[in-house]
């Protein structure tokens, strides 16, 4: 049987450097089918994405992918234990053989040792310790925590995800593979315009200068289509719109929602109460006790009233695919625990568990579409049908 390799991934855009690596994996798996593991409109830093998850997806497909699947909020804007849970459980499902992931590090032996230095009684007994100063945020804790076990915390985002996804494996499904691929170009919060470039970096630079840079030259009509017809977030309007939730808000509101801490709700208000923007608020809302990413996500939780995350998703949604992914997609359809939904009209379809979570994230689709440069109808959230191509 020939390999399936998963890559879990935002795509926000697709870029080169995506590209990259899977004409990368290509090269070493001559006969694999890559799959894609694909955040939702909303994103793992609590962000909604700069276009649609069906574009994002398509332009995967065009330049090489052989099916993009979703994982579903609040998964997918979830802190990168439960992100990437949720991404190797949606790839064991489908079945994976192989997790491949971009990294700084590129040392697959130390970030397997960082992960089994996580997951150990010296380190459960030791953070409990520095988490008693209140003052420090858990990132912090717990490159504190290793540093008294010795180890060195990766400080990149891919390769602390990588730990996650390691992690992931050795719980969920320890026959899959990690493959570790240098990931090459500028540093993820670099700006200079270069044929790699970070997602962070093209999507400022399309703010600011609305053009696209550092995508692939396959997918460039994808974009160009997406823009033309207005389908690009309006970001100004999502942080002002937040703002303003914000300040209707009041600390009651945020009794038993997911991620919660005690003190958070304060901080948060006050931040918007000292912020004359949507923008501000957002540059704004971070702490020593708290990271910017934990803040925003706790914000979007309030905002689609979460209050749980149950511990693995129930199903996925097929955005995309070629001739292999979609008869990959029928054979799965056979032997998989997790639904596959392809179109959403069916939802009701499902198990119960995975009608109620798509019921959350269909909340996240619908308000997606009311922020777009030319805004459509929230109902047309269900309306969106998988990219094939032929």
């Amino acid at each position: 049987m020939s390999e399936l390799i998963a890559i879990i991934c935002e795509y926000n855009p697709f870029h080169s450097g995506h590209k990259l690596q899977v004409d990368e994996l290509k090269k070493m798996y001559k006969d694999a089918r890559i799959i894609a593991i694909m955040s939702g409109n909303c994103t793992q830093r609590a962000e909604l994405a700069i276009m649609n998850k069906y574009s994002r997806a398509e332009a995967a497909v065009t330049c090489g992918v052989d099916a993009v699947f979703e994982i579903p909020y609040p998964y997918s804007s979830s802190n990168a234990e439960v992100f990437a849970r949720a991404g190797v459980c949606i790839a064991s499902q489908l079945g994976a053989t192989h997790l491949c992931f971009g990294s700084e590090n590129n040392d697959l032996s130390y970030l397997e040792d960082i992960a089994n230095a996580v997951d150990s009684e010296e380190y459960n007994d030791t953070i409990k310790k520095v988490l008693t100063d209140k003052s420090i945020s858990y990132p912090k804790a717990r490159e504190k925590a290793l540093l008294k076990m010795g180890k060195v915390i990766p400080s990149s985002p891919n390769d602390i995800l990588g730990v996650e996804y390691i992690r992931a494996i050795k719980k969920i499904n320890e026959k899959i593979i990690p493959i570790a691929i240098k990931r090459t170009g500028n540093e993820y919060k670099g700006y200079e315009i270069s044929d790699i470039m970070s997602a962070g970096a093209i999507r400022k630079f399309f703010y600011d200068k609305g053009k696209l840079v550092s995508v692939p030259s396959l997918s460039l009509d994808i974009y160009k289509r997406e823009v033309e017809a207005g389908q690009i977030l309006d970001e100004a309007l999502v942080k002002n719109f937040i703002h303003k939730m914000i300040l209707m808000s009041n600390p009651d509101d945020f009794n038993g929602i997911y991620d919660v801490l005690p003190g958070m709700e304060y901080f948060i208000i006050s931040v918007a109460e000292e912020s004359k923007n949507g923008n501000e608020f957002f540059e704004k809302l971070t702490s020593k006790s708290y990271t910017r990413a934990r803040l925003t996500r706790v914000v979007f939780y309030k905002l689609f009233g979460i209050k749980d995350v149950a511990e693995l998703p129930s199903y996925t949604v097929l955005l995309a695919a070629n001739q292999s992914g979609r008869a990959l997609v029928k054979e799965t359809k056979k032997s998989a625990q997790i639904e596959v939904l392809t179109k959403l009209g069916d939802y009701d379809k499902m198990n119960e568990n995975a009608i109620a979570q798509f019921k959350t994230s269909i909340m996240v689709d619908k308000l997606f579409l009311t922020f777009m440069k030319k805004p459509l109808s929230p109902e047309n959230a269900y309306k969106y049908s998988p990219f094939i191509q032929k």
